[in-house]
This record gives structure tokens, sequence and C-alpha cells, in this order.
């Protein structure tokens, strides 16, 4: 039988007068064993959309999501199915020997049901927020969906257990939901997922929702326990409208997105492409190694080294290349396993960032004489900084500090596995006056191409060709073609890890600028906190 044809019930006709017709709450009869309706009143034909036509006859689970004789929470579907209003207490009470049950329902607030509101955040939950969408999608209405993720979730629960992960996920619900308009709806999707859905379909408006979203979080950060703590969002952003795209298929996409956006640093919003590659996983860490990482960086816990770089000649300056020493338990310790927890857990930039401060702050703080220029070392989460060259101009006007005495090195993979935004920070910090060194040359395949698009005024020579440079003939003739193109396009060369007397003379026979390595001066303590 047709669920929309009307079953000829051998039933009472039951007597539905004024009383029940004007009922408060939607109320229907029903036949006793088929739970079919035999009458509607206006309540519930309000509520749900439909007419008495087409109701009466038709069973219960037409307007009920999961039918139930059980007392307890429900959900009503709409006739177009836009909307799922939510009820509580339904009551099918016998009516006299006929075989007719009276079902009423009522009104349960959304925020009370913990069904369609997540609990911890009060957002709304998985299961409500796919329906709602669903919903929209199966009514043919646009919309645009942004996936969230906290950057640094992991690393604070894992640092300090689940009551502060859990604060962390309350704290930012609270500030999604006041970040958004009234009809824009905002779930917690579980973990650290959280999603929103804006139904005016507008891309633009959502790009700058995502936006002032990742732009609050980084400023507000996270609190715990009166310590406060970086926090960052990574967000992709999906469309929808046609109705031939599923939900699945939605998240997929806008999750994609995001892992495209935490692929190229974090905290960054990227849009979903039909051609976008497939996710990139971030990789975990360890427990201990966050909560250190965290300590540290917060804290401030870490000093700063110095190691000479020394001129080969007459007409070359000396500068110095700022190291990194995080606390440990037995004093400061070499950075090699700090700074690979740190990349892990997406802390790079902000690390990079507290560096620089402390460089610039202290530096403006000696003499000239003592420390002409001070050298910092960039990772490749920086240099997918737009803000950055900003950041580095303020420090240099606060600080009154004369711009060419602050040089900053990146390496050379990290400069071609993001060329563009390489070449574009280059010239930003040389357009405020710092010197620039590519580091680590003559690694990559493409080291002299690359050279052409990067306006760097040094090249650092990798210290793999110049350990060998006195006793391997390969190895001197790269040197040697390294030194004669950094002539031909104006470039100081650097030659890195030179460990004995040896090697340094070698370098300077083959023309070398300056020259760095614990043959001419070991590491040490600049700015100790």
């Amino acid at each position: 039988m047709d669920d929309h044809s009307t079953p000829d019930l051998d039933v009472p006709q039951p007597v539905a007068g004024v009383a029940f017709e004007t009922l408060p709450l939607p109320t229907a009869l029903l036949d006793a064993q088929s739970l079919r309706f035999l009458a509607v009143n206006a309540s519930l034909l309000q509520t749900v959309g439909y007419e008495a036509r087409e109701l009466i006859g038709q069973p219960l689970a037409t307007i009920q999501e999961v039918p139930s004789l059980h007392e307890g929470a429900v959900r009503l579907r709409a006739r177009d199915g836009r909307e799922h209003m939510l009820y509580q207490y339904l009551r099918l009470n016998g009516a006299g020997s006929g075989g007719v049950l009276v079902w009423t329902a009522h009104p349960l607030s959304a925020d009370a049901e913990p069904s369609l509101r997540d609990p911890l955040t009060g957002l709304y939950s998985r299961r409500a927020f796919e329906s709602r969408v669903r919903a929209r999608m199966t009514a043919g209405r646009g919309g645009v969906l942004i996936y969230i993720e906290l950057d640094q979730f992991k690393l604070v629960n894992d640092a300090y257990g689940r009551e502060a992960g859990n604060d962390l996920l309350s704290q930012f619900g609270k500030l999604l939901q006041s970040l958004v308009r009234s009809d824009d709806e905002a779930a917690h999707l579980g973990g650290d997922e959280f999603a929103l859905l804006l139904p005016d379909g507008d891309l633009d408006r959502a790009w700058q929702v995502a936006e002032r979203i990742r732009f609050q979080v980084s400023a507000q950060g996270f609190e715990w326990r009166g310590r406060g703590y970086g926090l960052t969002i990574s967000a992709g952003i999906a469309s929808f409208g046609d109705g031939s795209q599923d939900f699945t298929e939605l998240i997929a996409a806008a999750d994609s997105a995001c892992d495209a956006a935490k692929g190229l640093g974090r905290n960054r919003i990227e849009i979903f492409r039909a051609d976008d590659q497939g996710a990139m996983r971030r990789v975990r860490g360890e427990q201990s190694w966050g909560a250190r990482v965290l300590d540290v960086l917060e804290g401030g816990r870490f000093a700063l080294f110095r190691q000479r770089i020394v001129p080969l000649r007459d007409d070359q300056p000396l500068h110095y290349e700022v190291l990194l020493r995080p606390q440990g338990a037995l004093g400061w310790s070499l950075p090699g396993e700090f700074v690979a927890a740190a990349e892990r857990y997406s802390l790079m930039a902000q690390l990079d960032r507290r560096i620089i401060a402390r460089t610039v702050r202290v530096l403006a703080q000696t003499p000239v004489t003592e420390m002409p220029s001070a050298a910092v070392n960039l990772s490749g989460s920086s240099l997918n900084e737009s803000a950055l060259a900003a950041f580095v101009s303020r420090l240099i006007d606060e600080f009154e500090l004369a711009p060419e005495r602050l040089r900053f090195e990146i390496t050379e993979t990290a400069a071609i596995a993001n060329i563009q935004r390489a070449v574009a920070l280059v010239q930003a910090l040389r357009e405020l006056g710092c010197g620039v060194a590519l580091d680590d040359f003559g690694t990559g395949m493409s080291s002299f191409s690359y050279l052409k698009a990067l306006a760097v005024d040094t090249i650092k020579i990798d210290g793999s060709f110049v350990r060998g440079v006195a006793s391997d003939p390969m190895d001197a003739a790269t040197v040697e073609a390294i030194v004669r193109l950094a002539r031909l396009r104006g470039l100081q060369t650097v030659a890195e890890c030179v460990e004995d007397e040896t090697t340094l003379l070698k370098l300077r026979d083959l023309g070398l600028d300056q020259a760095q390595g614990f043959h001419l001066h070991r590491p040490e303590p600049w700015s100790v906190p």
C-alpha cells in the first residue's frame, strides 16, 4: 500500500470537537494497532506544516523521525523536511475500548536536549547539524559550510589533560557563537572539529567570517589556570547549492580544504577547489615534548646563543648568527628535538616571532662595535606568515634599531617548497633594509635557478660540501662554482661547518667571503632570561 493513500480503517470515528481542535499542544488520535492518524488538531498541523487531509490515515512515522511508544525526547519532521522540531514526553494513552490512542507532544527547548545540542559547547551536535544541512540540500537550498580545527588542541590536551582540553573546546564554542549571525548555525562535530552553516551562500562573507574567527582566536589565545597560551585555527570552506552534493561529500570537501590550510603552515583559511589534492595529516607528538614546548614557548624559558660569522677578507664585516637553546633539566640544551616537536605541534611560527622580538630588543641594547648585526633563522612556517614583515617593521620602529643590523636566514629547502611566498617575504624584508641569506645552499637540485627569483644578498654553502672541500675534488669544484655564480650576481658567500684550519685555508683560496664553524668560534650565551 502506498504511504500516501488513505487506508480503510475499521475503527469507531472519534469525537473530535471544539475542545480537541483548540488544545494548545500538538495532539492526535491514533489507531491503537496501526498507529495511523484518525484526527489531528490545529496545533499539530501548524507545527508540522501539513493539512489534515495529508495526515489522516498516514502512520505516525510521517511526522515522527524515530517512531517510539516510549516516553522521552523525539523529533517531529515538518512536511518540507527543512525543520526538525524537538518534543518531549510522548504520551500514548488509551481512550476507551474502541482501540483509539491519544498522542500528545510537549515542546522541549533545543538548548536542553543533549542529542541536539553538544553539552560541552552548547552548539549543535554533529547529528543535528548534519540533519539541518541535509534538509537544506533536500529542499534545493544552498549555503556555505566552514570546517574549523583547533591547531593546538592535541597539544593542550596531551600536555595538561582532558580537563584543559574540554575547557579549551568550551571557550572556543562560546567565542564561535559570539562571532556569527543569528541565522548562522554553529556545531561541534567532535574532538577539535567545528563547523558553521551560512545559509546565504555568500563565499565572500564566509571568508570574512572565517577570517574574523581566525583573527580573534589568534589574538585572544587560550587561558588555563591563570596562564595564557597561543592558539590558532585552520579552516576550510566549501559551498553547496545545486542539490547534487551529498552531505558526506560536502564535509569531505571542507575538510580537504582545511587540511590544505594546515599543510601550508596552519593559522590559515582555504576554499575548496575541485582539483584539491588529498589531505595532509598532522603528525602527532609525544605528551612530554608537547608540554615542554608550551612551557618553554609561553614562559620564555629559552636562551639565545650567538656564533661569529668571520670575514675571510679585509673588506668583509663581522656578523653573528643567533641560535636557540631551550631550557632543559641540566641547563640550556641543543634545539634539535625541541624544534622537531614545535614543528609537529605547529608552533614554529610563534617560536620564530618570540626569537625575533628578543633579538631586536637585545640587539638594540648592544653596541654596534660589540655586535654589528645578528641573523635569525626563519622556519618554513614563517614563510607562510604574510604579516611577518609588518611584525618586524613594528619591532624595528619600537626599539629604534637600524634595520641593517637585523638579518634573516631561510633554508633552501623551505624556500623551494614555498617559492612564491618566499619571494614575497624576502622582498618585503629587503625593502625594510634587513639582510637575507639563503641557508644550506646547494642541497636542492635546482639551487642555481632559484637564485634568479630570490632577492637574497648572501648564500650560505651547505656544510656537506664544506667539510670535504680540502680532500674531495668534487666538493671543491662545487664550492668554487657557487662562489663564481655568487660574484656574478653580486652576492656574499658564507661557508658553514668549518671545523679545521686546512678547510679554512682552502676556503680562502676559493674566494669565500666569510666562514662559520666551531674552528672559528663556538656558540656562546648572548641573551639568557
